[in-house]
């Protein structure tokens, strides 16, 4: 005990003593005053990883090392560590390169890795090609990549993913689904993988008649040079680092543990880089392991009794791994996946062959790429298989088990940990029995609350609903019914929620579709709004955008042959027996700031209520549509129950006295849970309450559908 308490101690001071002497060499003292003065600086840098997209925009970013820079009319040496950012183009610069460009410099908050964030304000000018090693993986990803084939888009670039850790190839409904249903790690390597990999080159040394050094070194080079072909990615370096520990072991004839080899390989890591401490895929990567190591064993045993030892066996990874993750998996999404566990016993066994085909493919892709693109051919049909489960068990409802969020979910996921180690590790029978009724208590509340759910959600919507405020997290969509006729304002930025919420309404033909501005919060998910369904028309801001959003945007629905109308104020239809009018922009958006300031206002009149839909337009919007008196003076206005859609999420950014005058009966607020802009603000709720206004939020209560009743507004909201 006190060797172990001994060596922690020193874990813990050399990891506090890597990341001050990293910190500081990120940041020298030389360039903090141009990085926190938002400088351009002439500079030559080392590309240290391959450029990835971030987000869902047509931006990119890599990790650089400036070596040195042109400070104060000399040429200062360096080894500062940050990130550079830039479009597409950036994909053109090859890792291990060395670049020199005028770069524009912005400081990171203090705790991250990066020690800056740069553009290129020039274009970058190749001053040295990367170093042989780098320079043939380079080539062995790029033979691979171009030799890549497969049944569809999807499957290969599933390959690609499991293989070589390129995941540009996946599309984000594929990345969407897969994220719902569990099998994100799939995407893209993991430990698995790896572990696959040494297996494969371990054994054929084997099976040759090489001996232990020469299976150990064989080993060892095929780790090292795995990880250079995909990357320094944390699981990947938790499980090579593990791996050799154990290869090492077995080769020098210890039979050592593998809880020691990973505790081993945790405290290897977060020496050389204390900010892993921080990385989800890290501790996902851990926590997963530990979970296999833990209760694989004992839980086969006890599953042995009442199913073939495989499924017990498969069943038995899988949840070990699940139940270990929990505490992590709660941070990241708002609940549990349903069909996270038959998602995972579908798609394991489907890892491994597609791992060694793909593996296979790299090694012959340089000089043989025919033998290749039929290796990824075959791949692809396993990766297919897993697409395929993905999008099937996403598109079933109830995907998501409510669950606490925040500390109390934690904790609750905490719990059934120890409830299960205690169910099938400990001695006492006493101890066991805590943990059978630990897991029985948190089983009993899950069940009740997936009961819950089932019921409200065979309530929901309404069959009458007339309007209905999508959850689509931080962003819009409103869908509005009349007459058998339906209009969509806005798509929120995922695929798979827009799409989820229409289904849930039955709505397979859009009369309408509004596009309020093309910021992705309100455009995103077009393609899933746009799937399986036909679109009568769409109506679009006239403002000149010309970002990556409103370019899809345009393309997708000229793709959809959907008309598409920019609208103008005093543009005026009708939706079955609702009547809608554009209150603004004007004519090409002329007096418009941005494109939140051009955002499409709309009012709907119906016989009973009166519906305003605002966009994300702000203040100064708002206050030149209140110059205009003769709609927010009708009397019509007031005749009937107003249902407002509040400005962008319910930002501080509005117009009180317009608010005030037109006086909502009811206000919607569509905004994401938790969501770092601070929406909806204080001021614009404490604004909506002094009207009276009935408030109901998206954030809170997830979609909401509004129905009259005899000149009532009835509200309810889908079970989340």
């Amino acid at each position: 005990m006190k060797r172990t308490l001994l060596l922690v101690l020193a874990a813990l001071f050399a990891g506090g003593v890597s990341f001050v002497i990293q910190h500081s060499a990120s940041r020298p003292i030389e360039l903090q005053a141009s990085v926190h003065s938002f400088q351009k600086v002439t500079a030559t840098f080392k590309i240290l990883d391959q450029p990835i997209s971030v987000g869902q925009l047509d931006d990119y970013s890599t990790n650089i090392k400036i070596l040195s820079a042109d400070l104060q009319g000399g040429e200062v040496s360096l080894a500062a560590n940050g990130k550079l950012g830039g479009d597409k183009t950036l994909l053109q610069i090859t890792r291990g390169s060395t670049y020199r460009c005028l770069l524009s410099l912005s400081p990171t908050p203090e705790g991250e890795r990066p020690g800056f964030r740069a553009r290129c304000v020039t274009s970058p000018k190749l001053i040295a090609e990367p170093p042989a090693a780098a320079a043939i993986i380079q080539n062995v990803r790029a033979a691979f990549m171009k030799s890549l084939t497969g049944l569809n888009s999807d499957a290969s670039g599933l390959v690609a993913g499991l293989a070589i850790g390129e995941v540009s190839r996946i599309s984000p409904e594929l990345i969407q689904d897969m994220k719902l249903v569990a099998l994100t790690h799939l995407t893209a390597v993991s430990g698995a993988n790896c572990a696959i990999v040494l297996a494969m080159f371990y054994f054929a040394v084997r099976r040759l008649g090489g001996g232990r050094w020469a299976r150990l070194s064989v080993g060892l080079i095929a780790l090292v040079a795995y990880v250079m072909l995909v990357g320094a990615q944390p699981s990947v370096l938790r499980a090579a680092v593990m791996s050799g520990a154990v290869l090492v072991g077995i080769s020098i004839g210890r039979n050592s543990s593998a809880l020691s080899a990973l505790a081993l390989s945790v405290l290897v890591l977060l020496i050389a880089d204390p900010w892993l401490a921080l990385d989800f895929g890290f501790a996902l990567s851990v926590l997963a392991t530990s979970g296999l190591l833990v209760l694989t064993q004992p839980l086969t045993q006890k599953l042995e009794s009442r199913f073939p030892k495989w499924l017990a066996i498969t069943l038995s990874v899988s949840i070990a791994a699940q139940v270990f993750c929990l505490p992590v998996l709660l941070q990241l999404q708002s609940g549990l996946a349903t069909y996270a566990l038959p998602a995972n016993i579908l798609a394991e066994p489907l890892v491994a062959p597609i791992t060694v085909l793909g593996i296979l493919a790299c090694v012959v892709a340089w000089f043989f790429p025919q033998l290749a693109s039929l290796l990824t051919w075959f791949a692809s049909i396993a990766a297919w298989l897993i697409v395929e489960i993905a999008h099937y068990l996403a598109d079933l409802k109830n995907s998501t088990l409510a669950w606490p969020t925040g500390l109390a979910g934690a904790l609750a996921a905490t719990c059934v940990i120890l409830g299960f180690v205690l169910w099938l590790k400990a001695e006492p029978t006493n101890l066991r029995n805590l943990g059978i009724s630990v897991l029985s208590i948190i089983f009993a509340a899950s069940l009740g609350s997936v009961g819950f759910k089932l019921v409200r959600g065979a309530q929901w919507p309404m069959v009458d609903w007339s309007v209905v405020s999508c959850d689509v997290g931080q962003g819009d969509s409103t869908v509005v019914r009349s007459s058998g006729m339906v209009a969509l304002i806005d798509v929120g930025r995922e695929d798979r929620k827009i799409d989820r919420c229409l289904l849930d309404l039955g709505v397979n033909r859009i009369d309408l579709l509004v596009l309020t501005h093309f910021d992705m919060d309100h455009i995103g998910g077009l393609r899933g709004a746009l799937r399986g369904r036909e679109v009568g028309v769409a109506l679009v801001s006239p403002f000149k955008d010309e970002r990556w959003g409103a370019t899809d945007t345009f393309e997708l629905l000229g793709r959809a042959k959907v008309s598409v109308l920019p609208v103008e104020r005093g543009m005026s239809g009708n939706l079955g027996a609702i009547a809608w009018q554009v209150l603004g922009p004007n004519r090409n958006a002329a007096e418009a700031e941005d494109s939140n300031d051009a955002s499409v206002v709309m009012l709907w009149k119906a016989l009973e209520f009166n519906l305003l839909t605002m966009a994300d337009v702000g203040e100064k919007g708002q206050m030149r549509l209140a110059r205009d008196k003769a709609w927010w003076g009708d009397p019509d206005l007031d005749a009937v129950p107003l249902i407002l859609k509040v400005s962008h999420h319910g930002s501080a950014d509005q117009f009180g006295e317009l608010i005030e005058e037109i006086d909502p009966d009811l206000s919607l607020i569509s905004a994401g849970k938790n969501n770092s802009y601070g929406h909806p603000t204080q001021r614009t709720l404490t604004l909506l309450q002094s009207t009276g206004s009935a408030i109901y939020r998206t954030d809170q209560i997830g979609a909401i559908a509004v129905a009259t009743d005899g000149g009532t507004l009835k509200v309810a909201n889908a079970p989340g």
